[in-house]
Formats: C-alpha cells, structure tokens, sequence
C-alpha cells in the first residue's frame, strides 16, 4: 500500500469530502431511506465540534476520511468513506485499526456505527472485521465491537 499520511480535517477539505461522501452514498441512501443525498447532514457532522475528523493523503491527495465521537464506554464511527478508486486495497481495514488503538487509549470498551441495511459491501466489511449487529434502528443497522484489552 503506498504511504499515507494521516491529519485533522480543516475546512478547505470540506468540498472534498462531501463529494466523496455522496459519490459513495447517494445511491445507498435512494435505496435505503427513498430520499436524495443532503450535504447539509454531512456538513453538519464534520463541522461538529464534538465529533474528530480524521483525513488520510496519499499521492493523489484525500483517499479517505473517518469521523469519531466519544460517547460514554464507546467509540461511535459517524462517518468513514474511503474514495471509490482507493477502495479494496487495505486502507479501510487500516483506518479500523486506527480507530481502535485511539480508543484503547482512552479506555473504551467498544466501537460502535451504523450501515445502511441496503450496504452489502460495507456490512460483509465490518463483519470480517469482528463487528457484531446489535439492532436495526429503521434502515440502519447497529453494529458493535467488543474491544480487548
């Protein structure tokens, strides 16, 4: 894989990760919610203070992004998008990894997102990576992982 180089999110990358978002997620929101994508949700969260947004560059610029929140015992992903054409080669799995070594160090017991239940790719993704389904809460699906110490 080559080398990427992780950082904070600042705003000049706003207009890039919502493209981003939106290419990956409109037609899964279609088909999950029956409604267009908004930029305005995703703009909300990344410009939430309470949320970290985590930006990975490689050469060709943004490849991907993740967004986190602290809430309680757990970690809870609100975003993670890798770019279409980096997709496949491992940098998902990396940022999992990354995830969860920050939330071993703030003593968290447990990672937890949701997935569209229409999401196929991504639900088969966070199952091999060890997340289990909790609940589904309308189209999404909760899921949860467990974290050793």
């Amino acid at each position: 894989m080559q080398p990427m180089r992780c950082r904070c999110m600042q705003r000049s990358d706003l207009p890039e990760l919502v493209s981003m978002s939106r290419e990956n997620m409109a037609a899964i929101i279609l088909a999950s919610w029956g409604e267009e994508w908004k930029d305005e949700q995703l703009l909300d969260l990344l410009l939430d203070q309470r949320v970290e947004t985590t930006v990975l560059e490689g050469e060709k610029g943004i490849e991907a992004y993740y967004c986190v929140e602290d809430i309680d015992e757990y970690v809870f992903i609100s975003s993670f998008q890798v770019r279409r054409g980096s997709q496949g080669r491992g940098l998902g799995g990396r940022m999992l990894e990354m995830i969860e070594e920050r939330a071993r160090r703030d003593g968290k017991a447990e990672m937890e997102l949701c997935v569209q239940s229409t999401n196929e790719r991504a639900k088969e993704f966070y199952y091999y990576h060890g997340y289990d389904l909790m609940y589904r809460n309308g189209n999404n699906l909760v899921m949860r992982k467990k974290l050793g110490r």
